[in-house]
């Protein structure tokens, strides 16, 4: 379990590094040929990728040694691993040159596969 809760803790950093980078210059200056509207949408699904990480990485932290006293947990948990290696898979095919994405694809992967008998 204390692999999975690292794991956890990896995919919630990487969701803040991900938040932070939706400010950063480099990305900021790809954004200047779209429409302010554009600008907008694209911030908002930066924003909320970074937080489906952080959310994902939490919930995974706090209930991975939890599935022994309460076996209610392990359809959300597994539910939230599920997610969390779609999204990995998707980062890793839309953004092949990005290597977060890879991380991401790495960190989310094991996670079905750890603890569960």
């Amino acid at each position: 379990m204390k692999l999975k809760k690292y794991l956890a803790i990896g995919l919630a950093v990487m969701g803040l590094v991900h938040i932070a980078a939706t400010f950063t210059p480099v990305i900021a200056g790809k954004l200047e040929p779209l429409t302010e509207s554009g600008q907008q949408a694209f911030t908002y699904m930066s924003l909320m990728c970074g937080a489906l990480l952080v959310l994902g990485g939490i919930i995974i932290f706090m209930l991975a040694d939890k599935i022994k006293e309460a076996s209610f947990l392990s359809k959300p948990l597994r539910l939230t691993e599920a997610i969390l290696v779609i999204d990995g898979i998707l980062a890793a095919c839309m953004m092949p040159a990005n290597p977060c994405a890879w991380v991401i694809l790495l960190l989310a992967l094991p996670l079905p596969f750890i603890g569960y008998k």
